[in-house]
């Protein structure tokens, strides 16, 4: 296994740790990584329940455990809904 492996397969690792306790407090989401960026792609049921204070603050807790510098949400749109699996870049681009 290579440096960049090993690195791949730790990032993997984290993100499967996050998203089991991010959706142990709730949140309905999927969750891509992009370097040290958790990026939560919410269901409209977990879009209304991070509209709570405390439930942001947690993830954002929980995330810098499981050793991400930042966290982002993409807000569910009729395009990323339609697309399987849910991998659409979050600009449009003609």
């Amino acid at each position: 296994m290579t440096r960049d492996d090993a690195r791949g397969d730790r990032s993997a690792r984290k993100a499967a740790a996050l998203a089991t306790a991010i959706a142990k407090l709730g949140v309905d989401c999927a969750l891509e990584v992009r370097g040290g960026l958790a990026l939560l792609l919410p269901t409209p049921e977990g879009v209304t329940t991070l509209q709570q204070d405390e439930t942001r603050r947690a993830v954002l807790a929980l995330a810098k455990e499981h050793g991400f510098t930042h966290v982002a949400i993409e807000l569910p749109t009729e395009r990323r809904r339609s697309s399987t699996p849910s991998t659409d870049a979050p600009l449009l681009r003609d």
